[in-house]
């Protein structure tokens, strides 16, 4: 409402109840409205992270549950160095009770941002965690035993160093991630772009369209009027000071990451959004062109 002077990073609709929205930020951790975004309040309590990086919300049970971190901005400028973000500590947070009330449901001790249930497997779930040699994306089969369910590391992708970002498990439990930028003092360290697992992250294929996601990937968006889920949209940022400079833009494959083609040249794109209803409609954000 204009009023939140930090980050906002998801919002999430509860589709066991629509007019519920749920609001993940820094610093203030979350907002939540009851009616559809008119009013928004903190009536809830168990948060007391920095950040609030991603709600997502069981299919079955509407059981809602949140990254969190005590690290903000994370893969921002200034949040892409070991020395920023190995320090920090982070959970996985629940709630029965549609944000009401939060607990915890797996502490990692370092920075957790994203989450993705597996639709072949409800009870299957994935964590992107950050750090420079913990971090990855770890997974549960037991999610129904909340605080009691068991986490292990899935395989780390080639060229990676810990710093996992988006997850999306497709319909056929294929894991796409993408994994973001990191720094160090000579500058940005190839560790970074797309890929896919089809056995649950024993194994990952690099599909990154390189060099061009080698550095500072962001988003990926599965394109949701694709019935096959076959495209996909990644948003790169521009590096700076080396290879990674001018990387940045929106790219497309129809071919699940076999074949890439930038069609937005924009310096550095943060995210998009794909309309579901009329897929020539696309909304891109970026850092500096709005």
């Amino acid at each position: 409402n204009g009023l939140e002077n930090t980050s906002c990073w998801n919002l999430h609709w509860l589709t066991s109840n629509s007019g519920t929205i749920l609001a993940s930020y820094t610093d203030i951790t979350a907002a939540r409205s009851t009616d559809g975004g008119n009013k928004w309040s903190f009536n809830f309590e168990g948060i007391s992270y920095n950040t609030v990086y991603h709600i997502v919300e069981h299919p079955s049970n509407g059981i809602l549950y949140a990254a969190t971190s005590s690290v903000h901005d994370m893969y921002q400028s200034t949040y892409l160095a070991d020395n920023r973000i190995d320090n920090g500590y982070g959970a996985i947070l629940y709630s029965t009770d549609q944000g009401i009330h939060w607990n915890l449901l797996h502490n990692f001790n370092h920075p957790v941002v994203w989450l993705a249930i597996d639709p072949t497997n409800n009870n299957r779930m994935y964590a992107s965690v950050v750090h420079s040699t913990g971090g990855g994306i770890y997974i549960t089969s037991n999610l129904n035993d909340l605080s009691s369910s068991s986490w292990t590391q899935t395989a780390k992708p080639p060229r990676t160093e810990g710093h996992p970002y988006n997850i999306a498990v497709l319909k056929d439990g294929t894991i796409v991630s993408s994994w973001s930028g990191r720094r160090t003092s000579s500058g940005f360290t190839a560790s970074s772009g797309i890929f896919a697992s089809s056995n649950q992250g024993t194994g990952w294929t690099d599909l990154s369209d390189r060099p061009n996601m080698d550095y500072w990937t962001k988003d990926i968006t599965i394109d949701p009027n694709d019935v096959n889920q076959n495209t996909w949209y990644v948003s790169v940022f521009s590096g700076w000071g080396g290879p990674a400079n001018d990387k940045g833009g929106l790219y497309k494959t129809t071919d699940r990451g076999v074949t890439w083609t930038k069609i937005f040249d924009g310096y550095r794109v943060e995210s998009c959004t794909v309309d579901p209803v009329n897929a020539a409609k696309i909304f891109v954000t970026t850092e500096t062109e709005g």
